[in-house]
């Protein structure tokens, strides 16, 4: 443990975050509401305004070591425990000076669906990619407003693209498809958000960003209808709703979603 203390301002020190886990050769990425506030690139509408609470970040399978490292010199508490049980997929430690705590998701971010980020890490700078945030939120299931906010901001600020997505700042359609049309439980949970999501532009965004989020989320569903699916995704859907199709999500001290 080092003499220093975390910056009061929270996007501030998540930079530190970043640079000091760059500087273990640890390639951490930010996701949650921190992440989504790096694309921030319009004006942002007072609708879309919010607070952080919590850093959430995620690296890769065989950095935990690292990170330990990176987060205790500067100025973080590790909680043993939890790290000790869970270290191979989540990892949590403390702001004991600012009252809050680092998220770190090992490999994957799983919550209610679980997302593989193997080779993902350092396609864009500094956060996963645009589809990656779209992913990380609108695969919960009990969405709230401000996991509706982020994906809103998301669509608001990015084209939508096709094709490689390294260096490219735009929401890769084709990402979208390949996670759900792997999985059925994905893809629903995703539809349902989506809808979720038109209505939630319908009602709480002015001309022209409510007519942009809604045709994007419109744009996205075609995409993801579109592929083939698996005979495992076929099989599932004909189960359909009848059996649960996501986890209920761990939750952990600190703000749900990011």
């Amino acid at each position: 443990m080092t003499g220093r203390q975390p910056l009061a301002d929270i996007a501030a020190e998540a930079r530190q975050v970043l640079d000091g886990c760059a500087a273990h050769q640890v390639s951490a990425r930010l996701i949650g509401g921190l992440a989504v506030a790096q694309h921030q690139h319009l004006p942002t509408p007072p609708q879309l305004r919010r607070s952080y609470g919590d850093i959430d970040i995620v690296i890769g399978r065989k950095e935990g070591r690292g990170v330990k490292a990176a987060l205790t010199s500067l100025g973080y508490v590790p909680n043993e425990r939890f790290n000790a049980l869970r270290g191979d997929r989540r990892m949590l430690f403390y702001d004991t000076a600012n009252g809050r705590q680092i998220d770190v998701f090992v490999g994957t971010f799983a919550m209610c669906h679980t997302l593989d980020l193997s080779g993902r890490l350092t396609l864009v700078p500094d956060t996963l990619t645009p589809a990656d945030l779209v992913l990380t939120k609108l695969q919960i299931v009990e969405i709230n407003t401000k996991d509706l906010v982020d994906a809103a901001q998301l669509l608001r600020n990015h084209q939508l693209g096709r094709g490689g997505e390294a260096g490219r700042d735009e929401v890769s359609l084709d990402r979208l498809a390949a996670v759900t049309s792997a999985d059925w439980g994905w893809h629903t949970t995703l539809s349902d958000n989506l809808a979720k999501l038109a209505g939630f532009a319908r009602d709480a965004l002015a001309e022209p960003d409510a007519r942009v989020v809604v045709e994007r989320v419109e744009a996205v569903q075609r995409a993801i209808d579109e592929p083939g699916k698996s005979l495992r995704w076929k099989a599932r859907a004909r189960i359909g709703r009848h059996a649960p199709w996501y986890e209920l999500p761990e939750e952990v001290t600190g703000n749900p979603h990011g």
